[in-house]
């Protein structure tokens, strides 16, 4: 499927839409009109005034997660006024379906690649090639360590954003056992996430009674949470790599009678779904990456790049520790945010 593009301004769409365009990989940006005088100009950039060319992709447009940083990526192209494609995966487990989508992206010479890669090692093969190609590489939410070769990583230090997790989990309560639901296996987001948990409970009272994978999908992490309370039914606390598999989680704990109360539930995002459930009394806290900022960020800093500017080998967006307490306000933003999302 090909990509669709942005270009300058137009209206934005509610969130029902980009659910169900996001169920077919492609987010549409389609642009209003051809008024703009620098909008008609499908050249690259730095050649007499022509347009910048960029070429997004994400791990997938099947989550808020993802839907919330395409809404940054339209805000910077609306900003910029660059040509930005903006495509993802139709699950963070398909691999070969994003290495296929940047390889497109490559044989249309776009002007720069900023790529969430959901395989670190699968990945940069192909993004070796972009850089051969004289195309400049991007890499947003996800880094690949030790990857000389990309210009910035712009993203959480999802490292610290489990240490943050588990600096809030010591705050509620220093014993106990806690299940740890990690994304899917090898993603060095997730992972390093679960492994700042894991280093900042050490020492403490609390014991980890369970440690699995369930491919950051929220009916996966109602599957898993389900097997862990049925071999680990004293567990009273739960770290999920991402919200939708902490609200799959919650969705397990529920359909086993057990009271919410009982079992303290933590997620990472901060998607408008882990927001609906605070304000429920059921969600306990999310460690929200900004992800809006993150896809604004991205390509504002491929637009510098291919404008000669310098830029930073490292952008860190930072988090946002969202619980019952400031959800509503939080919520609040996430609103306006995704009414520019496309």
């Amino acid at each position: 499927m090909r990509p669709t593009r942005t270009r300058g301004r137009r209206p934005g769409r509610t969130p029902a839409a980009l659910t169900g365009l996001a169920l077919t990989a492609a987010l549409s940006l389609a642009a209003c009109g051809g008024d703009d005088a620098g909008s008609g100009d499908d050249g690259a950039g730095g050649d007499g005034g022509g347009q910048h060319t960029i070429a997004v992709n994400l791990k997938t447009l099947s989550s808020p997660y993802w839907l919330q940083v395409a809404g940054g990526v339209e805000r910077a192209a609306e900003e910029t006024g660059a040509d930005v494609s903006l495509q993802g995966a139709t699950a963070e487990t398909e691999v070969q379906e994003q290495i296929d989508q940047v390889r497109t992206a490559i044989t249309q010479q776009v002007d720069a690649l900023v790529v969430a890669p959901t395989q670190a090692e699968q990945l940069q093969p192909i993004l070796e090639q972009a850089v051969d190609q004289d195309i400049p590489v991007l890499l947003v939410d996800t880094d690949i360590e030790g990857w000389d070769a990309k210009e910035t990583f712009v993203g959480t230090d999802n490292y610290q954003a489990g240490v943050t997790a588990g600096e809030h989990i010591l705050e509620q309560q220093d014993s106990g056992s806690i299940a740890l639901i990690r994304g899917v296996p090898g993603n060095p987001s997730t992972d390093s996430r679960v492994e700042g948990v894991i280093d900042t409970l050490e020492g403490s009272g609390i014991e980890v009674a369970a440690d699995l994978a369930a491919n950051s999908d929220r009916a996966e992490g109602r599957s898993v949470m389900a097997d862990i309370l049925q071999s680990n039914p004293d567990v009273d606390m739960v770290f999920a790599a991402n919200d939708d598999m902490a609200l799959g989680a919650l969705e397990a704990i529920k359909s086993a009678d057990v009271a919410m109360d009982d079992i303290t539930v933590i997620g990472v995002d901060g998607t408008s779904d882990a927001v609906d459930s605070m304000l429920a009394g059921e969600l306990d806290a999310s460690i929200a990456q900004n992800s809006f900022d993150m896809g604004r960020t991205a390509v504002e800093q491929a637009v510098q790049l291919l404008d000669g500017e310098d830029i930073e080998d490292r952008v860190d967006t930072g988090v946002t520790v969202v619980t019952p307490d400031n959800a509503e306000e939080y919520g609040q933003q996430l609103e306006e945010q995704e009414a520019d999302s496309p």
